[in-house]
């Protein structure tokens, strides 16, 4: 058999790819591969799943029932067909191992590494003498790990690793799917040790998904890991939303919602890939919910103005002066009856007087708040104003003017936070309005 070794024309390194994963028909019904490959906004397709192993069984839903001859393995020669067809059109298939329903995992590093060659020579690269779509040759293997044991799954990715690296016919991509719970149960281990370039978080059916944005939606802490842990430093990371109101039990959102939150995470964080749907059956229904969210990442999201920075001299004092042209604002750390500490509640809080001296700041403002180092923030609030945690700097972002001066209060919690948390120094903060 000859191997059909397609190039895509997939950009790993983009901020606007749409992912959606394929073969489960969530919604009930699904069209077929080939079909979803048709619509523009697709850049990559994850099919789902091969739910067990190392024993390998595959369950696209009714898109494939015919087998190998004696044998329980599918054998799938019309989506072996649309497969080629989707990496003709320069999209990137990948097929995802795991589920929240498999009979899955490895007991040592030993039979993952064997489950990565039976894995090249079944799917990707290799020559096995049963394939389940025939030559057509997969971009990669993405691992939602939501049970069983984390033992195996790195030497796992470690072997498949060398044979990308022995294979110069095609570029091959690993990528994982996580819970947003920071680190994952299940996958944390794995993405601390092992190289993916592309991270799907699912940003749903917990505490931290996008229904919590922007306060409890963490985001920013799998940037801190993509930036200082992961064995891959460039490492791709994805917004997981739902692609429907049925699609998950919470955290999805409408289509305008995760633009506005896609937008604002790709302005903050270099580490953003883009949005990942489960599934196409829900995301590419008569509601366009995919066609909308891929359509807003293609044309840069939501359009934000570029920010400038307010230049001048700060002094190391409790307060800050700064000028742009004949503006000048004043910048002050101000104690009174809500700056308090508490060490039975582990908070802290303080307020930040912004004052314009000459003539009103223009519409529209950021202040860059530094926090004392030493000191791990998990959440941060400051009422009737949009803040986030960001490197442990708060963020504060309105869209309003501040005509004569105006205070903003804020009450943080986090770890070391009692009587050695000291205020931030006003000379590092810093402010910023739209131009």
């Amino acid at each position: 058999m000859t191997m059909v070794l397609a190039s895509t024309a997939f950009d790993v390194s983009s901020q606007s790819n749409f992912v959606a994963y394929w073969g489960q028909s969530s919604a009930g019904s699904q069209k077929s591969l080939g079909e979803y490959c048709g619509d523009s906004s697709i850049d990559v397709i994850v099919m789902a799943f091969l739910y067990q192993f190392p024993n390998t069984k595959l369950d696209l839903s009714a898109t494939c029932r015919s087998t190998f001859p004696g044998s329980e393995l599918l054998h799938c020669p019309d989506v072996a067909a649309d497969i080629k067809k989707c990496q003709s059109q320069g999209k990137a298939v990948i097929l995802s191992m795991g589920g929240a329903a498999g009979a899955y995992g490895f007991s040592s590093d030993d039979d993952g590494k064997k489950y990565a060659d039976t894995v090249w020579d079944m799917f990707l690269g290799g020559s096995g003498s049963q394939r389940p779509f025939d030559d057509a040759v997969l971009d990669g293997v993405d691992l939602d790990i939501e049970g069983g044991s984390t033992a195996g799954y790195a030497a796992y990715v470690a072997q498949l690793r060398s044979h990308f690296e022995a294979s110069s016919d095609k570029k091959y991509y690993i990528t994982g799917a996580p819970q947003c719970p920071f680190p994952d149960a299940m996958l944390g281990s794995t993405l601390n040790s092992a190289w993916f370039d592309m991270v799907f978080v699912q940003f749903y059916n917990n505490f931290c998904g996008l229904d919590a944005y922007p306060q409890g939606f963490n985001y920013g802490q799998w940037d801190t890991w993509a930036k200082s842990q992961s064995a891959n430093k460039n490492v791709k990371l994805y917004i997981g939303a739902p692609g429907s109101q049925s699609a998950a039990g919470r955290g999805y959102v409408d289509a305008s919602t995760i633009n506005s939150i896609a937008s604002d995470i790709r302005s903050k964080y270099t580490s953003f890939g883009g949005v990942m749907t489960w599934d196409a059956s829900q995301a590419f229904d008569a509601s366009s919910w995919g066609q909308s969210v891929s359509s807003a990442l293609k044309s840069g999201g939501s359009k934000k103005r570029a920010l400038e920075p307010l230049q001048g001299r700060f002094i190391s004092t409790r307060s800050a002066n700064v000028t742009a042209g004949a503006m000048q604002v004043k910048l002050e750390l101000v104690e009174g009856s809500d700056v308090y500490i508490s060490d039975t509640e582990n908070t802290f809080g303080f307020h930040v007087r912004i004052q314009s001296a000459d003539q009103p700041i223009r519409q529209g403002w950021e202040l860059h708040i530094p926090l004392p180092v030493g000191v791990s923030v998990a959440q941060a609030s400051a009422q009737a104003h949009n803040i986030r945690v960001h490197d442990n700097t708060l963020v504060v972002v309105d869209g309003s003017s501040i005509n004569e001066n105006m205070a903003v209060a804020f009450r943080v919690a986090g770890q070391h936070i009692g009587n050695e948390f000291g205020l931030p120094d006003p000379a590092k903060i810093m402010l910023y309005t739209t131009a």
